[in-house]
Order: structure tokens, then sequence, then C-alpha cells
């Protein structure tokens, strides 16, 4: 993908919850279904997954350094995804930092989709100071899938909001 069509993707995924979520009334927008994260859950998941991609595309590049740069060529939308999938199949978890906390939730629905989608709104937004070349050689550390770069990141932002509007659909 170009960074435009990463500039539409981001913003079609944060649309598509919005889509999913909005519908929800207060009380079963906060219900957790057994052990399971609600939606408000869920969004906050999001919120706190995408902050500090956020911070990082909109800050110097000069912080990228600490990770070296890429050393291969970003990998497709495709492979990240089943690189993600393998990674949940195996087991992997949200580390406690990027989890839900009661504590750090706003109280009602509105403000906590606006939050969602004004991150992933913004990281697009960001983009418009980016290179195509900056996008595949720096890289961040991601819990699950090591370091990968900017453009594969990006990628993970829009497949992670898929799945968890996936594993809603479920319930």
């Amino acid at each position: 993908m170009t960074i435009d069509e990463v500039q539409a993707f981001l913003a079609a995924e944060a649309a598509a919850f919005n889509q999913f979520a909005t519908p929800f009334s207060e009380a079963t927008f906060a219900e957790r279904p057994g052990s399971r994260w609600s939606v408000a859950d869920t969004a906050q998941h999001l919120y706190l997954s995408s902050k500090p991609v956020l911070r990082l595309v909109a800050g110097p590049r000069d912080v990228f350094a600490q990770w070296g740069e890429a050393v291969q060529k970003s990998r497709s939308y495709s492979e990240v995804a089943a690189m993600y999938r393998l990674r949940l199949e195996a087991g992997q978890k949200a580390p406690a930092n990027l989890s839900p906390r009661p504590d750090d939730v706003p109280a009602d629905k509105a403000t906590r989709l606006a939050r969602l989608t004004d991150t992933d709104l913004g990281l697009a937004s960001q983009l418009t100071g980016w290179s195509e070349d900056e996008l595949d050689r720096y890289q961040i550390p991601h819990p699950a899938l090591g370091l990968i770069s900017v453009r594969e990141m990006l990628y993970f932002v829009g497949i992670h909001t898929r799945h968890h509007i996936a594993v809603l659909q479920a319930y």
C-alpha cells in the first residue's frame, strides 16, 4: 500500500469500529460477557495500542535510531496479518500496559469512541510528512511481532482493529 492507501485504510478501519460499536447502548457497550472484554474495554485496548504508534510517527525521526534501520523489505499486509494470526494461535495475549484498566477508561461511550477515532485518524494524517522510503526504513518494536517497519506497524493497527471487531461479533 502507498501512503495514500494506508491513510485511507486506517480511516476505514476507524470507521468500521465506530460503525460496529455505535449501535450499542451505554450499558451494553460496557457489559462484559463472562470474563471477556466489553466493547468499551476493546475500544480502550485499541486506543492504548495505537497511541504509542501515533506518538512515534508524530515525533522526530531520530527516535527510531534506537531500533536501527530495517534490514529487509516491508512485508505485505497479508504477510503481517498471517504473522499476527500465528501469534494469536500460539496463545499471544495483550501485555498489561496495553490492556484496559478501569481507572483509565473514560466514562461514556462517545468519549471512548472519539478518543480511539481521533488517535487512528491522527495517525493517518501524520503520514503526510513521511516518505514511502521512511515507512520501510524505520522500524518499531511490536510486543508480539518483534521489530517491524513503520509500514508494517500501520498495517497492524488496521489488522488489529479488524481482529477485535471479529472477536466481538463472535460473542
